[in-house]
């Protein structure tokens, strides 16, 4: 509704000159009803639509707009979704080193990833494993977690505070945490990315889906750079493979990102004709968005609530 009832309108009413100005003039013209979430990620949305435009019209690659490519492929870890055992997240693992990944993220509730991580370390020592908790602690909760998940060297822990922008709880944990702490994909203004990287966050993880589109995100690492942060961009792959492809592009061409968030499973082949060419770890990406437009009737849009299950909803939610 915010595409078709706001964006849509001004855009046939109005001329807009650039990707750039048009993300500043929407958040401006949709600043009272709130620039996160659902209206950031309804601009994100059309501005990265503008930006593929604007490859094909100039008919040169999605990187060459970025700055040109400076790698020929790019770092990715293998996203887990949330299984019910550990001994599917095990199984899990053992198909995607088989695949020639060996670094993966859990998103398993808190009580049972201690268990899933002691099971992984015992038997794929050299896997490097992230965990995102999807912000279940309090400053108490999470500097426990950290101290007993640091003997397993993990690469990080995602969002272990609740609420994730509560910045000076968070400073508070990063600084007795043995463990690198990274926030981010639950973050929309330059005003709060900052924020994060004042607190010393080890990864900055903003998502292209969510913030305003690529030209929030240049923003975005413009400004870890100053801070001398590594960026690993969220981004939920199972669910966003358009913006995951514009993320890979812009990771081609901008060093401060470092690895990028990626699929266990396949691309619908049959909606993109051109996929990322994934091999032993790192991904080339396909130069722009090609969708066939025959086969999006396969994938109708459904109008529904999602409820996303924090990890301490765990078992809470009773149905009436």
């Amino acid at each position: 509704s915010v595409i078709t009832e706001l964006i849509k309108p001004f855009l046939e009413e109005y001329t807009v000159s650039s990707p750039y100005e048009l993300e500043s003039l929407l958040e401006k013209i949709m600043f009272s009803a709130g620039n996160c979430g659902v209206v950031t990620g309804a601009i994100s949305s059309v501005e990265m639509a503008l930006w593929g435009l604007r490859a094909k019209k100039t008919g040169v690659p999605l990187a060459d707009l970025f700055g040109g490519r400076s790698r020929g492929s790019v770092k990715v870890y293998g996203s887990f979704p949330r299984f019910s055992r550990p001994e599917d997240v095990l199984k899990a693992a053992e198909a995607v080193r088989e695949r020639g990944l060996n670094f993966i993220k859990l998103h398993q509730p808190p009580s049972t990833v201690l268990e899933t991580i002691k099971a992984l370390r015992e038997k794929y020592r050299e896997m490097k494993v992230a965990v995102d908790l999807n912000s279940p602690f309090d400053l108490n909760g999470a500097k426990e977690f950290v101290n007993k998940v640091s003997r397993y060297e993990i690469e990080w822990v995602e969002e272990p505070l609740y609420p994730p922008n509560d910045y000076y709880t968070l400073e508070k944990l990063i600084r007795s945490s043995p463990v690198p702490i990274a926030a981010g994909e639950n973050e929309y203004t330059l005003h709060g990315f900052r924020a994060l990287l004042e607190s010393g966050v080890s990864y900055l993880q903003p998502d292209i889906a969510k913030i305003g589109g690529v030209s929030k995100f240049l923003k975005v690492l413009e400004l870890a750079s100053s801070y001398h942060v590594k960026v690993a961009p969220h981004d939920r792959p199972d669910r966003s493979p358009v913006s995951l492809i514009y993320t890979l592009n812009l990771a081609s061409a901008r060093g401060e990102i470092e690895v990028v968030e990626y699929p266990i499973t396949d691309f619908p082949t049959d909606l993109f004709p051109s996929v990322p060419v994934f091999k032993e770890g790192y991904v080339v990406p396909p130069e722009n968005v090609e969708v066939r437009e025959e086969a999006m009737a396969k994938y109708p849009y459904t109008s529904k609530v999602r409820i996303l299950h924090f990890s301490d909803l765990e078992g809470k939610l009773i149905k009436a």
